[in-house]
Formats: structure tokens, sequence, C-alpha cells
């Protein structure tokens, strides 16, 4: 796509091979993968001292696989929309990929207000499922 930016979100899942946010990317001239460390998260219940060790682990990682592939990958740390906020006077991405988190209330929360803002900004994201559960029914029966 002709001059469109995109950003590839990587939540939980920091894999470059069979990543279908990466691979929709790639369809871009441009193309960044971006990785939020969220207060949210570090203040949750589930985080632990030695899980952001081990993800700092991946996230350099990840770089180095990315950066074999010619894209950058950007780490920063604060919400969500702040952080995109900012990275949209930078890059000026027009489109976000991510996967879709299943995840406790505040990252459902976080991704409630994702959407908002790409809504007001007129950013396309797109996530893409990555397990059997559906996000957002109504209603769990038939």
């Amino acid at each position: 796509m002709t001059g469109a930016a995109a950003l590839v979100w990587f939540k939980r899942d920091l894999r470059v091979r069979d990543h279908a946010p990466l691979a929709e990317a790639t369809h871009f001239d441009n193309a960044l993968g971006l990785v939020v460390i969220e207060p949210q998260w570090l203040e949750s219940p589930e985080c632990d001292p030695r899980h952001v060790g081990f993800l700092l682990d991946c996230v350099a990682e990840l770089k180095g696989d990315l950066a074999a592939r010619g894209l950058p990958l950007l780490v920063r740390t604060g919400a969500m929309p702040q952080v995109l906020q900012s990275l949209r006077r930078e890059f000026r991405f027009t489109h976000l990929f991510s996967h879709e988190e299943t995840g406790p209330g505040w990252s459902y929360a976080r991704d409630l207000a994702v959407a908002e803002w790409c809504r007001h900004q007129g950013a396309h994201w797109t996530e893409s499922p990555q397990t059997g559960v559906v996000r957002r029914l109504r209603s769990r029966t038939g």
C-alpha cells in the first residue's frame, strides 16, 4: 500500500513465524513492530519481576528477529492510547494490527480504549483471532 504505514502491536505472542498481524503489516510500504510495557500489567496481581525479566529477554530476541526482516521494533512504556497518540505524531501510521487477546479485565478495558482511540483518529485496527474464544458476544449460548 503506497505511502501507508502500519504498526504491529505485539501483545503476548512475540513470534515472527505464523503471526497473522505481522504478515498483514508486510503489505505496507512502512511497517514497525511495537511492544508496550503497560503500567496496568506491572501493577496487576499476575505480574511478577520474573515475568518482566522474561519479557525483556524475549523482546531483545524479537528485536533481532524483526531486524533480520528489515523491520524496526519500538518498545514503549505507558498506557496504550497515550503511546499510540505519541507514535501517531511521530510515524503517521494508518493501520494497527494485533492479535485478539484473552486476558484479565484490565486488558479488555484497554482494548476498548484502543478501539475508541482508533475510531477518533481514523486509524484502522485489525485484530486477528488467536484462540477459539469469540470476544464481544452478548451471550455464550447458541
